[in-house]
């Protein structure tokens, strides 16, 4: 029988085996490192754009700032000029009050039969004062001013009888609640 020495065969191919697992490593070791390698590049590129995307949005949010404080800065202008456009509005308004009632007033008066002496003005009130020749006259009056729709009450605070150059006349006090003009509530929208 022939006997075949195995060994030097078996110890070549360990040898292979060997540098075969060997060279397996290596190749899976260079094949991991070039996947970190581009993953790290990826990963790099991502910081970057996302880096320079920050830049832009903190810029972004600096101009959105400044121009938001433009706005509040408008803003409180506006509602300074609409306070002021309301109290020019308010004057106007109490500028044009008095000479209507005064004007209102001459209408009331009995001509030839009284006279006004003194006329006090206020937010809710107005009194007069003034003589007539008699009771009813004073009556008529105070009823003219009830009808007017200008007061909500009127009231005879007082009255006197007086002589005047040896004419009897009635001096009286009356006083006026005015009315309360209603304010318009805005319809909601």
């Amino acid at each position: 029988m022939i006997r075949i020495n195995l060994l030097p065969y078996r110890a070549a191919r360990s040898k292979e085996n060997i540098r075969k697992q060997i060279s397996i490593f290596l190749l899976s070791f260079v094949l991991l490192i070039g996947v970190l390698v581009v993953f790290n590049s990826i990963l790099g590129s991502k910081e970057e754009k996302l880096s320079s995307k920050l830049v832009n949005v903190k810029k972004e949010v600096a101009i959105y700032k400044e121009e938001a404080r433009q706005v509040e800065k408008i803003k409180k202008m506006l509602e300074l000029l609409n306070k002021q456009i309301g109290v020019v509005n308010q004057l106007k308004e109490y500028r044009e009050k008095p000479p209507k009632l005064l004007a209102k007033m001459t209408e009331m008066v009995i001509p030839g039969r009284m006279q006004l002496t003194r006329l006090i003005y206020d937010d809710a009130n107005l009194t007069l004062n003034g003589f007539a020749l008699d009771n009813e006259t004073v009556a008529d009056f105070m009823l003219r001013l009830e009808r007017s729709g200008l007061f909500s009450s009127v009231v005879l605070a007082s009255l006197q009888q007086s002589s005047y150059d040896k004419i009897i006349i009635k001096q009286f006090n009356i006083t006026c609640k005015k009315v309360v003009p209603k304010k318009e509530v805005p319809a909601s929208k």
